[in-house]
């Protein structure tokens, strides 16, 4: 029957329900109950629209830690301890800043600043106290006083701070041209908006009080700040931009109002279904969750699409609307639910991960996946139905056609010259494998900004003038504040901070306690320094009391109360997650050179690296157990363990293929880049499972592989191609965002997406026809090479994903030395680190090997030694073995104790016997020698440690 004389949608009344033989009985009731089922549907919309209403962006980090982790504690230990280290830096630049008119814009300035509400402290040259001292001791003083007297010019006030040892660079720059006005935030628990309220003022009065100056805002407080005003910026604008595009899109595919109208109504409801959802458990959208967004918008289209490209194939065979739609759900509702079940399979699996955000991202986008199956089965068929029907124009093109030809093209030449397509598939792969060694992880928030922006201009122009916008907070525990060799200590331990790269100013109570030991002799610069001599622990005395007096606020800021802990402000330049990782292990080691093995690395610049590089591996992580997870629902899904299993060729392929060329191309693994995988996996896989269920069909029909192969492209290649190239499409709208990370996730996964189309076509069949999983034997030529070939294939992408998980930085082994600290190798991550292990008697020939390697090699790495207890485990205690290592190693020397050979384990080293091996900055074993020191095992250690040091990785 022809097309054209098709039942129109008046025809589905509840009074005259279709019967049509064999058809869905879900059919047959939402058809004959439409407008029920239409106003339900709106209903439950509606209800969500209220709940998205009430969603909010959280600028803080909390939910981007791991629960109850670590620093999370610490990071609330310092804020209770010593306020926030929130700062916003304002800096000024001009030629003439100290001048009378620039002094007093900059006091100006200050004063305003310090009325601002939630404002804790304001440090600015106008306003920064010193002492001094003279003949009759010290006495505070305020220097901007002394150009109000006339005593200084504004000039020599500019050059006496540019060269003082507390201000020098962190308010003033060394040429006197730039000056910082430095403002402490509170922090207000439960306010999201109080923090964006106070940047903006702040801005406001730069604007309005530097007219004239060069101006600059910048500090973690802003970071926060704009970056949810991004989140929410591109929440408004990418939702119309991704809206609009499907629609083009798929007004072209379609040609007519209808095939437009019903994928976005499904997308339209999808989203809102999802986001009112979320808001309703009241959770609060992050740079993370943000994604789910233009995640749930390109991923519940596709559904809709192998639905209405069934139901076009239908009518131009001549069915009429209600058999058209029949057929339409029978074929889609099994292919559909399998796709959506795998992809929320892949999101769901990051609910095994520790961060609350990514287990919030995979939760509710998993969710928002099944809710589209549902509005997919429920709402096309409806839509369809009062839409006004397809013209014959339209139905016609959904015959067998060019595009059918095309697949069926690829399909024969594949299938004929099985050995050239293994060999171009093994060699891209190869290839792509080659490129996943080479990448790197990179979450730096300022380089992920576009180089435009006012927080990246602003940024580098403060690191570049002053000592940067970053705060690194450095605990020291366990210092008796009148002991002067333990100050001492602290004073070694800051000196070696401040000459570490990135580091531009370290200030802490050995800085404040030599100021005042000056002002003590007059203001003499030769006892600018600690105490010293018989009665420096007096002199401290006197110092502590003078400073609870004259200056307890200035201490509070550097001593906790009650306890003993010290707190070390460094100012820090804008770094990367890899330069910040590895600043944080030179630091660590360096403390644990001084004698203060008992310190605690916090702050937001801290939380926020190891909450980035944690955020990458821990995704990457999980990407195993969800690809596992994947091939196990499409085995069960088809029936067949071969199929299911070698599924993973055409489904990983892809994936593997862009990670190596962001590889080749030196793009960063940063937090959205690292998505990928799991997005694009679940749906290449989607497309998998449509092909293989009509495989399935078409091979019960015909037993033969290449019948049902062009038979499969001919009913589901359609379908395949348009719903690729309409969510490709809709991820690239992210090209626009404003962090690069996020344009590098979109235009990657697009890409992805089109690679995993290539490899529908091409690996797809290839993989059939040569391993030929439904039981038909091979054919008479074939290459007996081929096969092989494919297997290799066949493990080359989840093997590679792996890797990509062993290189980022893990958090593997965590044992406890003597004294009861928590260290391991991957807290040592971006330096080399040489590892002794071996059983207690060892313990001399560690120390043999240690020598002669700093002899040959001196620094540039670190030494971590262990002893493995499985030995003595059962026959000592803990406290036993504690104590006789602490007894019997000098007190600077830390030891692990590896009571289950957990680092045996993990690096596969022998039962028994002493061994030394070399990690490089990613915690890769690169050479391992086992037994006392020897020319020729040493060399070969050297050989590979300096290859180590060299590049950064294993030879």
């Amino acid at each position: 029957m022809a097309a054209s004389g098709s039942i129109g949608p008046g025809k589905f009344s509840k009074g005259r329900a279709p019967e049509v033989p064999g058809a869905s009985a879900l059919i047959v009731f939402l058809l004959s109950h439409r407008t029920a089922a239409i106003s339900c549907l709106l209903l439950i919309t509606l209800l969500s629209c209220g709940f998205v209403g009430l969603l909010h962006v959280d600028p803080g980090v909390e939910s981007l830690l791991p629960a109850e982790g670590k620093n999370l504690r610490v990071l609330r230990e310092f804020n209770a301890t010593f306020a926030s280290d929130e700062i916003i830096v304002l800096a000024l630049h001009s030629p003439r800043l100290f001048s009378t008119e620039g002094l007093k814009r900059l006091d100006g300035l200050t004063r305003e600043a310090e009325r601002l509400p939630n404002v804790t402290r304001v440090l600015s040259p106008t306003n920064a106290k010193d002492l001094e001292g003279d003949a009759l001791g010290p006495f505070p003083l305020v220097p901007y006083e002394r150009v109000a007297k006339g005593e200084w010019s504004p000039e020599e006030l500019g050059r006496r701070l540019a060269a003082h040892p507390l201000f020098g660079g962190l308010l003033v720059s060394s040429d006197a041209s730039t000056a910082a006005i430095l403002i402490e935030v509170r922090r207000l628990e439960g306010n999201p908006k109080y923090r964006a309220r106070l940047v903006a003022q702040i801005r406001q009065l730069a604007a309005a009080g530097a007219a004239g100056m060069e101006v600059h805002v910048a500090g973690i407080p802003v970071e926060k700040v704009d970056v949810a005003d991004y989140v929410k910026r591109e929440q408004r604008i990418f939702a119309p931009l991704i809206f609009g595009l499907l629609a083009l899109v798929t007004l072209l595919l379609y040609r007519h109002p209808a095939g437009m109208l019903v994928p976005l109504g499904v997308v339209a409801a999808s989203l809102v279904w999802t986001l009112g959802l979320y808001a309703a458990a009241g959770r609060p959208l992050n740079p993370v969750t943000s994604l789910i967004t233009p995640v749930v918008l390109v991923v519940s289209v596709a559904g809709s699409i192998h639905f209405l490209n069934h139901y076009l194939g239908a009518r131009a065979e001549g069915l009429w609307r209600e058999p058209a739609l029949e057929r339409a759900f029978r074929v889609t509702r099994v292919p559909c639910f399998n796709a959506a079940f795998t992809t929320a399979i892949g999101f769901g699996s990051l609910l095994v991960l520790p961060i609350p955000a990514i287990r919030d991202f995979g939760m509710f986008t998993a969710a928002g996946v099944m809710i589209s199956y549902l509005l997919t089965m429920a709402l096309t068929p409806l839509l369809i139905s009062l839409l006004p029907d397809f013209p014959p124009r339209v139905t016609r093109k959904f015959k067998s056609g060019p595009i059918e030809r095309a697949l069926r093209a690829t399909i024969r030449i594949t299938c004929r010259h099985p050995l050239l397509a293994t060999a171009a598939a093994v060699a891209v792969l190869t290839v792509s494998a080659l490129g996943l060694s080479r990448i790197h992880t990179e979450t730096d928030l300022i380089r992920s900004l576009r180089r435009d922006s006012p927080l990246a201009r602003a940024t580098r122009f403060i690191d570049s003038h002053l000592t940067g916008v970053n705060s690194l907070e450095i605990l020291v525990r366990g210092v008796p504040l009148d002991d002067p060799a333990a100050l001492a200590r602290v004073a070694s331990f800051e000196e070696k901070v401040r000459s570490m790269p990135g580091v531009r100013k370290v200030t802490g109570l050995p800085d404040l306690v030599s100021r005042v030991n000056r002002a003590l002799h007059e203001g003499n610069d030769d006892f600018a320094k600690l105490p010293e001599g018989p009665e420096a622990r007096e002199d401290l005395a006197d110092i502590g009391r003078l400073l609870k007096e004259q200056a307890p606020a200035e201490l509070a800021r550097f001593v906790a109360p009650g306890h003993g802990t010290l707190r070390l402000a460094a100012r820090v330049t804008a770094l990367g997650s890899a330069a910040s990782q590895q600043l944080f292990a030179r630091i660590r080691r360096a403390s644990t050179l001084a004698g203060l093995p008992g310190i605690a690395l916090t702050g937001n610049f801290v939380v926020l690296s190891d909450m980035s590089t944690s955020l990458v591996s821990n995704q990457m992580r999980g990407l195993a157990p969800a690809l596992l997870l994947i091939l196990a629902a499409m085995a069960v899904q088809l029936r067949s363990l071969r199929l299911g299993l070698l599924s993973a060729i055409p489904t990983g392929a892809p994936v593997l293929m862009t990670y190596g060329l962001m590889g080749w191309l030196g793009i960063p693994l940063s937090v959205s880049t690292a998505m990928i995988a799991s997005i694009t996996l679940g749906m290449t896989d989607d497309n998998t499972i449509h092909l293989l269920a009509r495989f399935r069909e078409e091979f019960a029909r015909d037993g033969d592989y290449e019948i049902a192969l062009a038979a499969m492209m001919d009913t589901s290649g359609r379908a395949v191609l348009f719903s690729t190239l309409t969510v490709a499409a809709g991820f690239w709208v992210g090209a626009f965002s404003s962090f690069l990370p996020s344009v590098h996730f979109a235009v990657l996964t697009g890409l992805t997406l089109l690679l995993g189309l290539l490899c529908e076509a091409v690996l797809l069949p290839l993989t059939l026809i040569l391993f030929r999983p439904l039981g038909k034997p091979a054919l008479p030529g074939e290459a007996p090479g081929s096969r092989a070939a494919l297997a290799i294939l066949a493990w080359l992408p989840m093997l590679s994903f792996a890797g990509t998980a062993a290189s980022a930085p893990r958090a593997e082994v965590l044992l406890r030395d003597q004294y009861g600290r928590a260290d391991g190798p991957a807290r040592h991550a971006g330096i080399p680190l040489l590892l002794l292990y071996g059983q207690p008697p060892d313990l001399r020939g560690m120390r043999s090997w240690e020598v002669r390697i700093l002899e040959k090699a001196g620094s540039g790495f670190q030494v971590m030694r262990a002893v493995d207890a499985r030995g003595v485990k059962g026959k000592r205690t803990e406290a036993e073995v504690n104590h006789r290592l602490q007894r019997n190693v000098p007190q600077e020397i830390a030891v692990l104790v590896d009571w289950d050979g957990e680092l045996a384990r993990a690096y596969a080293l022998p039962d028994r016997g002493l061994t030394v091996t070399v990690l490089d900055s990613k915690g890769k074993a690169c050479a391992t020698v086992s037994g006392p020191v020897r020319d020729m095992t040493l060399t070969r250690l050297l050989d590979a440690l300096a290859q180590v040091r060299a590049k950064g990785a294993c030879p």
